[in-house]
């Protein structure tokens, strides 16, 4: 077990084993040793200690946080050893080298600025006469109008502050040798400009002040962006949060919480619901990948959103992983059971039951439905409904319901009669057809009385196929229906002459003309309705 020792070089704090202590202490000793005795050392010292502190930050991490004697070597061969400035005659031979290869960094070069450093800046990049830039930003600006990109540059990019900037710029190493050199130019050009012309100094200071002014806007901008960042991430947040708990509230629950009113969105309990699509075997597995699929995004924004806000750095990459990897499994096992799932609707089959209704006393038939399965008013009759149809069960006995629809037709034949089609789908059509054909559905006459059932249902142990009841009834030119209000559940797209909405052609009787249903508005047919009414409600439903 080693000792440890915390240490502040340029300005950031290392904690350091004492092997690698002793190590750079005595590097940076023999380094002061040197500089102390030349013209401007410390500052060559500072920015040294700068570039050794950036060399040892990279060394640290979440999972090592001392510096040994492996990270004081490796800085050691970047940054060159201490000889190697004393003996300049080996330098200048080329036995100095470095290990790590130069790469240049995009810098605004105020050395050599006329106004922003821009195109000095991109002449040091890409190791070219900055004269090309001015020429080509001055033309774009006269023929094109592109001035904009050079302030945009001007607003964006560094500027070259520190010997060490000023070497990535160049693209050169940033090593004692090359930040000696480079504090000692600018020593030198500091003394040449104090014998420059009042032209130069005077478009310096311009350029300064125009600098300064861009900069300026350049941090408002910056200001402004932090803003809307700030808004972003918060907007992220709350969005994510509330769609979490909406989502949450929707598939373990049976409430959408905060979307329920304001989208429309039925409720449902998920272990109910899914039996109604899929083998009973499949639901916990599709309730945890459903969730997951859901869920890691809305847990994912809300984290991105709490970055952005406080931009603090941290170590998630395996988390984000990890994540990643969950997620995918449990989108491809979800996309994996719906192509399963899916074959199963692959045909369609269709059959139709044409029934003769019975002679009755009166030429005005009274439509009706008829009671409700027992547990519908409670809560194990769950339903997911949407525009007056939808998907119900009953969990107490496993029953799966449909809405069937209901319309009316001018009969052709002149003969009265009931037409109920049913459709479903299947893996392959005797399938289908034989989905269809297990349907049930009930209906009764008595007189003129016509009660529909409210529902139809699928056979035991089927899953939900599509399927759907759709009733016609054929009515004769002569005769007249009555429509009770309980129809209203049922009543689809009926045609008459008035273009009368369906859910307003309750409680009125319609009779076939010519041209096809009118309303028959006469207080002898109202009373007449009023009387078969009463008549119909001690009928039972068959």
């Amino acid at each position: 077990m080693k000792k440890t020792i915390k240490i502040k070089i340029g300005g950031i704090i290392f904690n350091i084993d004492d092997d690698a202590y002793d190590m750079l202490k005595a590097y940076l000793d023999s380094l002061n040793d040197h500089f102390s005795r030349i013209e401007d050392g410390k500052e060559v010292l500072d920015d040294i200690e700068n570039r050794i502190a950036e060399i040892l930050q990279q060394n640290v991490s979440a999972t090592k946080e001392v510096i040994n004697t492996d990270d004081v070597n490796k800085m050691i061969t970047i940054m060159g050893e201490a000889k190697d400035i004393i003996d300049e005659e080996e330098t200048e031979n080329g036995q100095y080298h470095s290990y790590v290869k130069p790469s240049s960094k995009l810098y605004r070069d105020p050395d050599n600025a006329i106004l922003g450093g821009v195109c000095s800046g991109l002449g040091s990049y890409f190791n070219v006469d900055p004269l090309l830039f001015r020429i080509i930003f001055l033309v774009s600006l006269l023929a094109y109008g592109l001035g904009l990109v050079y302030l945009i540059l001007w607003i964006v990019l560094p500027k070259a502050v520190t010997p060490s900037q000023k070497l990535e710029m160049k693209g050169e190493n940033v090593n004692i040798k090359n930040i000696e050199r480079s504090i000692m130019q600018e020593y030198e050009q500091v003394k040449k400009n104090l014998n420059s012309p009042k032209v130069a100094e005077i478009t310096n200071k311009t350029g300064q002040v125009i600098g300064n002014f861009f900069r300026a806007i350049g941090h408002i901008i910056l200001i402004f962006l932090k803003i809307i960042l700030f808004i972003i991430g918060g907007s992220f947040i709350i969005a994510g949060f509330v769609t979490l708990l909406s989502f949450v509230g929707i598939l373990l629950f049976g409430n959408s919480l905060f979307f329920r009113d304001v989208l429309d969105i039925p409720g449902f309990y998920l272990p109910h619901i899914l039996p109604i699509f899929t083998d009973p075997k499949y639901v916990p597995f599709v309730m945890v990948a459903m969730i997951l699929v859901i869920i890691i995004p809305l847990i994912g924004l809300i984290y991105g959103g709490i970055k952005l806000i406080f931009r603090f750095k941290v170590n998630d990459k395996m988390v984000g992983v990890f994540a990643l990897i969950f997620w995918l499994i449990s989108l491809a096992g979800l996309i994996t059971i719906g192509t399963f799932e899916g074959f199963h609707y692959s045909k369609t089959a269709r059959l139709t039951n044409t029934y003769k209704l019975e002679p009755f006393t009166s030429n005005i038939l009274i439509l009706k439905t008829g009671e409700l399965p027992a547990n519908a008013e409670n809560a194990d009759f769950i339903n997911f409904e949407i525009n007056n149809g939808g998907i119900y069960r009953d969990s107490e006995t496993g029953t799966i319901y449909g809405k069937p629809t209901f319309t009316i037709e001018k009969s052709e034949s002149g003969e009265l009669k009931l037409e109920i089609r049913k459709r479903s789908r299947g893996r392959n059509s005797k399938k289908a057809w034989g989905h269809a054909r297990d349907l049930e559905y009930y209906w009764s006459q008595r007189d003129s009385l016509i009660v529909l059932d409210t529902y139809f249902n699928l056979a035991e142990g089927q899953r939900w196929r599509d399927p759907s009841v759709s009733i016609t009834l054929m009515l004769p030119e002569g005769y007249a229906v009555y429509l009770n209000e309980e129809m209203a559940g049922i009543i689809h797209h009926i045609p008459n002459i008035s273009s009368t909405w369906d859910f307003d052609m309750i409680n009125k009787t319609w009779y076939m003309t010519e041209e096809g249903l009118e309303e028959w508005t006469s207080v002898k047919d109202s009373l007449q309705v009023i009387k078969e009414t009463e008549i119909a409600d001690t009928v039972d439903v068959r």
